[in-house]
């Protein structure tokens, strides 16, 4: 049924941007607890949107997320970091990954590549 749960849940404030920062908390404690892991990136979406500050750690653990909408969040939104380097590297090379995971994982590498590294 369209307009209900956890997708309608996290776009309809999403929608207001830094406008609707009251439904952060709450967003937040869904994203922690919720016990459907399809429902984390959507929250994670929403928090992005509303106010993404803070929300470092969250993108670097979506890159282990069993969900692959999470873990493309996590490869375009998580720190430069050693960890999330070498994460997004494993799923680049990972051919269980989909591929568009392994293309964005290859982009974003290559995006952060710095000159004097081999």
């Amino acid at each position: 049924m369209p307009g209900y749960g956890p997708d309608a849940t996290a776009k309809q404030p999403a929608r207001f941007g830094p406008d609707a920062a009251d439904a952060a908390p709450f967003l937040r404690a869904y994203w922690l607890h919720t016990p459907h892991s399809y429902e984390r990136v959507d929250y994670l979406r929403a928090l992005t949107a509303i106010d993404p500050t803070g929300l470092d750690e969250a993108y670097t653990e979506s890159l282990w997320d069993c969900e692959e909408r999470a873990r493309l969040l996590g490869i375009a939104m998580a720190p430069q970091r050693p960890q999330t380097t070498e994460r997004i590297a494993v799923l680049r090379d990972d051919p269980m990954e989909i591929s568009e995971g392994r293309a964005a994982a290859a982009t974003r590498l290559t995006a952060t590549a710095r000159p004097d590294l081999p």
